[in-house]
Formats: C-alpha cells, structure tokens, sequence
C-alpha cells in the first residue's frame, strides 16, 4: 500500500475555500464586538473626566477653571483648550474608531461646578453605531451656594413634544430682544445688587419668553397656531432659582392665561396645563399645553440673606 505524502489540489483549494469562509464570517464579527466594545470604553472614558473635571473646578483646584475636550481625551485646566495650560493634562485619547459629533468641549465654572454647555456628547463608531454621554449639571448641593446677592434663573426642560406644526425647543428667550439661553443655561435677574428689567418679551418663538421684572419673572409659552386646528406644543420645565426663593406664583392674565394651572390635573389636553410649586422652595414645575394662544406665569421671589 502506497503512503501519501501530500494534499493532492482540489483537497488544498477545499481547505483554502473553507478558511476563507470561516474568516468572512469571524473576522467581521470580532470587529463589530471590538468596535462595540471600544464605544462603551469611550462613554465611561468621557464620563469620568467630566466628573473629574467639574470635582476639580468645584475643589478649586489651582485657583482655576477645568475643562474636557472629549476629542482629545483630555482634562485640561485653562479657559479652552487651545489656550490650556498643558502641564496639568490628563487623560487619555479615544480609540481611534470612535468619533465625537456635536458637543466637544466643556468647561465648569470654580466653586458652582457649572457646565459652559448642557446636553450630551455624542459618540459614534466607524460602523454607525452611537452613544451619547450627559453632561452633568451640578455636584450635590452646589445650587444651594450663594455669594453676596445675586440672583439668577434656570429653565430644564425635562419634556417637549410637538403636534402638527408645533415647533417648541428646550431654548428659553429674554426680554424683548429675545436673547437666546440653552436648556440649563443660568439667566442673570440680579447682579451686584441691579435687577434686571426687561420692558417686555417675545411671544413669537420656539421655546418659552422670559421677562424679568422687579422680585418677578414672567414666563410664558405661546404656540400661535391658529392656522393649525391639530397643532400643539407640549412642554413641561422646571424653572429653578439661585441665590433666592419662590414666595408666590399667579396665573397670567388675557390671552395668555394659563388654564386651571393649580388644580392638580394634568393631561396632554388644552386644560392640562399645571404649576407645582412649595413657598419658600427654590423651584418651580410648569407644565404647559400650548395652541392657539398662551399659557403664562409670574414668579415672585424674594433673595437669600446676604452671605460673604
């Protein structure tokens, strides 16, 4: 009997076919779980620089300002990025199949803690697939500092949904002017002992109007859909307070009186407007249902004794 001492041709192109079709199959699929893989790494990355970063700023840390620059995954201490100190770097970069979309860069003010902006990071992998990672608002206890007398105001919006040609954003807008504020964003009422007047407010805009006035601010949502029998814009916010409490709340009048805001009903319909409130707390829940015309409120608050 004859031995064989090698792989005659079609059985080494079996062999070979079989191999390659075992490596069309697994090689893709290790690179999807690594790529996946790599994008849960990022997040937590991400997430904690900037629980690092903000602890820093809120320690004080070098008497200065600490930032992340998600892109270059890094800490940095300065105003920005460009203009950082680099001898205090930290961290380390992304995997290379993960980029950053949208928001980048985010810096948190000493003692506060306060992000430059709110919202989320978004991270996408080479393949599509995307995490988004928040931005912290605030370390516990920080809204409740308070130095000398200012007072200022936050609107969070915590829920929105448009009908029809509804068209509300998580934006607020002060005065007549219409000055724009992120979702979060803090709005100036009174800065070294000088309030803030506005004479009046825009109604016409995708978010809700602020006016601030003498121990007041009014806030209005107004949708304007007359031309739109099933428009409507749902928002419920929360309107917070630094350096002050809420000793009242009132309902608008006219047009843009709010329908029955303090009787504990609240529904996606046109009565199911709400405003829930405790005096001496330091926020407010306003929920509005908007449609043709305007729901508007007036906070009146009273500053925090004086602390140096």
């Amino acid at each position: 009997m004859q031995l064989r001492t090698a792989f005659s041709l079609p059985e080494v192109l079996i062999t070979l076919a079989v191999i390659a079709a075992i490596s069309a199959v697994a090689i893709p699929t290790y690179r999807s779980y690594q790529i996946r893989n790599d994008l849960e790494l990022a997040a937590q990355q991400i997430t904690q620089m900037l629980a690092r970063a903000q602890l820093l700023s809120q320690a004080g840390s070098e008497l200065g300002k600490w930032g992340v620059s998600a892109s270059n995954g890094t800490i940095f201490l300065g105003d920005s990025y460009e203009s950082r100190n680099p001898l205090f770097d930290e961290g380390q970069s992304l995997p290379t199949s993960i980029n950053v979309i949208g928001n980048n860069e985010v810096k948190f003010s000493p003692v506060y803690g306060e992000p430059s902006i709110t919202g989320v990071i978004i991270l996408e992998a080479t393949n599509g697939n995307r995490k988004e990672v928040p931005i912290p608002k605030f370390l516990g206890g920080a809204s409740e500092i308070s130095f000398g007398n200012d007072v200022k105001v936050r609107i969070d919006f915590e829920y929105i949904k448009n009908q029809g040609k509804g068209s509300a954003e998580a934006k607020s807008f002060v005065g007549e002017d219409a000055v724009m504020y992120e979702d979060g964003e803090w709005i100036p009422i009174k800065v070294d002992g000088i309030i803030h007047f506005d004479s009046n407010l825009d109604e016409e805009v995708r978010g809700l109007s602020v006016q601030r006035g003498n121990g007041f601010i009014r806030i209005l949502g107004y949708a304007g859909l007359l031309d739109d029998p099933t428009g409507k814009e749902i928002i419920d916010a929360r309107i917070t307070f630094q350096g002050a409490s809420v000793i009242d709340v009132v309902n608008d009048t006219g047009k843009n009186e709010t329908e029955n805001p303090f009787d504990g009903n609240v529904n996606s319909g046109v009565g199911g407007d709400e405003v829930t409130w405790t005096e001496g707390s330091r926020s407010v829940f306003f929920q509005t249902r908007e449609t043709n015309y305007g729901d508007g409120i007036l906070i009146y608050w009273e500053s925090d004794p004086i602390r140096l």
